[in-house]
């Protein structure tokens, strides 16, 4: 018998991708259907969060109100580096902490973290008085929370970062990056506002030596031209230094209310108490901008019906920018009337000085007072140094601007930035099909079962013999579906048959079988096996069996499957003896008359099973009892159709199929897993004669699931004929 194997596909070809899929497209189909489904549900129970954002641009340049013309050394590395530093500030906890202080976020549902139960039983009973909200645990929750809300980036190589806040209302995340953004630039002003206090403060210890070293030595020349007035006088011969130390006097006292009223108009600025500094100074400018920012505080208090909050808060703060100049413009006003006094005092003590030395005064005298003033001199220069830049730093305290500024404050999003629909569709659709596919080539080759004969062929590695379709159940009267061949013979199922059969009976060759005594023309053993039970092989067996027998072949069918003999049950009879009982004791008289029969639809010689077998019946089918009945069987029929086992639960198979000149495994539609049939493949093979040849049989093929290829044959002629 000679077979042409199909030889191992080794290119992967598209055409088989393709049948692949087209076979498995019912998993492809579902799995698609699942993962949609799964993101419809994604999608309608997911809460929506809203992104807003905000765009805050950062000036590389330095500003001096003081000295707006300086020039400022800037790079772009630089440059670059200060934008980063930024983003870093950003997106610290600094900032995000001074938002959750203003907007209460810890108490926010939100974003706000959840109090546990032992703390909610604290409450409860009383034990705990704190404010929970206020615990420093649940404000690093609230934290990360709020942290994991928003998103700070630099938008590429620009000075531009924008500042993101998701929240599940649109108007809370818009109102959320409003506040990120100026509670950054409000912490950016008070950074160099303390910077500049911070110098000044160093610079004002150094003042108050300055000042206590000049004032030792004004009162050290003082106290020598009072003490020596009366010398001085009578040396004097126009009497101007009793006039000048007069003048003198006033003039310091001038300089000092001066003074004081500097002081405290910085003391107010510092304190922002317009309306007082306006009552200080007598400006009523700045009178008028202290109550328009007032005005604009009512608004924010309680606004107007549609009244727009983000041009009302711009407006304060453009209303405090302007504050601090006008401010800064009154005090240095006030400085430069300073700076007059001191000057003039300076001058009527230098006229002073000079009146005196003009004076006929001694040498020792004129000695002391040179020493007097030359000290008095060098403090006084050291000291007006330090005066006046103190006096800068805190006037740039209080006219300190931002470096950066909103350029688009974030308004209500229209549409959730999560989840994104169609990106959640489109991520279904990849998922469904990579899933798809990856399930397809699984259940094709390692989970499902075979639902064609191409896919028969390339996993058992041969191409299959015949499909045969699943028939109805059996008839009134009937004992077994192989009945079909009898009472329908035009039917698909008796048609499948005779197609199996034509495909055994054209691979025949005349061999020589392995057995002893034999002739030169033999019959041909026909084993039908499976993998696992209940995939149809007795049924197939016996229905084959009659159609040889139908063809005028004397044949032979022999029930060997010893462990669950089945069928004299297809053929409704009752044998007293199987052929079991033979095989243990040959020798038994009135054995042969027992398990050997007639069908009795057709001429087809059977041996037949009766009961279990409850001994192991693997040497039973080895022995040479079995090969000389099947050599003897072979002298008297021309085919030999022989039911076994099914291979993987015993070995039985294994003994009988080196006797086999074919050998036909069914395979259950869509049942039996391809891991098994690889598993059973492997012994059989290796128990078959090299001679033999496997045809592999897809049984039970069910026709409304596909069409099968003779379901045209069963339309257009075994109705009709």
């Amino acid at each position: 018998m000679q077979f042409a194997e199909t030889p191992p596909v080794k290119e992967f070809e598209i055409r088989t991708i393709v049948a692949l899929l087209r076979r498995q497209m019912r998993v492809i189909a579902y799995s698609g259907v699942v993962i949609f489904a799964l993101a419809g549900l994604f999608l309608l129970i997911v809460t929506p969060t809203y992104t807003a954002t905000s765009l805050i641009l950062i000036d590389p340049d330095k500003k001096n109100l003081l000295n707006p013309g300086a020039p400022y050394p800037g790079t772009s590395g630089r440059d670059n580096a200060r934008v980063d530093s930024e983003v870093e500030i950003l997106r610290s906890d600094a900032v995000a902490l001074s938002v959750i202080t203003d907007e209460s976020l810890n108490a926010d549902p939100e974003y706000g973290a959840q109090i546990g139960f032992s703390q909610r039983l604290s409450r409860a009973v009383g034990i705990a008085n704190a404010a929970v909200r206020d615990h420093p645990q649940l404000t690093a929750k609230t934290l990360a929370r709020f942290k994991d809300a928003t998103s700070i980036r630099r938008r590429g190589l620009t000075y531009l970062i924008s500042v993101s806040v998701s929240s599940r209302s649109p108007a809370r995340a818009a109102e959320l990056s409003n506040k990120m953004a100026d509670a950054y630039i409000r912490q950016q002003v008070q950074a160099k506002i303390t910077a500049s206090l911070t110098a000044r403060d160093v610079l004002q210890e150094q003042i108050t030596s300055s000042r206590m070293a000049l004032s030792g030595y004004e009162t050290a020349f003082d106290r020598f031209v009072a003490t020596n007035i009366g010398a001085i006088g009578a040396g004097d011969g126009r009497g101007g230094v009793a006039d000048l130390r007069t003048r003198l006097q006033k003039a310091d006292q001038a300089l000092q209310t001066k003074e004081h009223e500097h002081t405290n108009a910085l003391r107010l600025m510092q304190r922002q108490d317009w309306a007082g500094l306006a009552a200080a100074l007598g400006d009523e400018t700045l009178g008028q901008l202290g109550r328009d920012r007032q005005a604009l505080l009512n608004q924010i208090t309680s606004p107007p019906t549609g009244a727009n909050p983000l041009n009302t808060h711009q407006a304060l703060i453009d209303m405090d920018t302007e504050l601090g100049l006008q401010s800064s413009r009154t005090i240095q006003g006030i400085s430069t009337q300073l700076q007059t006094l001191n000057q003039s005092t300076a001058n009527l003590r230098g006229q002073l000085r000079r009146s005196v030395l003009d004076s006929d005064l001694s040498p020792k005298m004129l000695a002391e007072i040179y020493a007097l003033q030359q000290d008095a001199g060098i403090a006084r220069t050291q000291y007006q140094n330090l005066l006046t830049n103190m006096r800068d730093l805190e006037t740039q305290a209080r006219i300190q601007i931002a470096d950066s500024r909103v350029v688009s404050p974030a308004i209500e999003p229209t549409t959730p930035g999560f989840p994104n629909r169609n990106l959640v569709l489109l991520a279904a659709l990849a998922a469904s099909m990579g899933i798809g596919v990856s399930l397809a080539f699984m259940n094709e080759y390692y989970i499902g079962g075979v639902t064609s004969t191409t896919q028969l062929g390339e996993v058992l590695g041969t191409p299959a013999a015949a499909t045969i379709p699943l028939s109805p159940a059996r008839g009134q009267g009937q004992f077994s579906i192989a009945e079909t061949i009898i009472d329908a013979p035009l039917s698909i199922y008796s048609e499948s048959i005779r197609k199996l059969r034509a495909t055994i009976d054209q691979g025949f060759t005349p061999r020589q079988p392995p057995l002893q005594g034999a002739g030169p023309h033999r019959g041909k053993i026909i084993l039908f096996t499976s993998a696992l039970p209940g995939e149809g092989k007795t049924t197939t067996a016996l229905a084959l069996a009659r159609t040889y027998a139908l063809s005028g072949r004397k044949t032979l069918l022999i029930d060997a499957d010893l462990r669950r003999p089945s069928v004299h049950h297809h053929l409704g009879l009752v044998p007293q003896a199987g052929f079991l009982d033979y095989l243990q004791n040959p020798s038994g008289k009135g054995l042969s008359g027992s398990f050997y029969a007639r069908d009795p639809a057709s001429t087809l010689a059977l041996i037949m099973g009766a009961e279990r077998s409850e001994v192991p019946t693997d040497q039973l089918l080895g022995s040479a009892t079995f090969e000389t009945l099947l050599g003897q069987a072979r002298d008297i029929y021309d085919v030999i159709v022989i039911d076994s086992p099914p291979l993987l639960p015993v070995v039985d198979a294994r003994y009988i199929a080196r006797y086999a000149d074919a050998v036909v495994m069914l395979v259950k539609w869509a049942s039996t897993s391809q891991s098994d049939l690889r598993t059973a493949l492997l012994p059989l093979r290796a128990a078959m004669a090299p001679s033999a040849v496997l045809l592999p049989v897809l049984a039970q093929v069910h026709t409304k699931t596909r069409r099968s290829e003779y379901s045209a044959y069963g339309d257009g002629y075994s109705a009709a004929i």
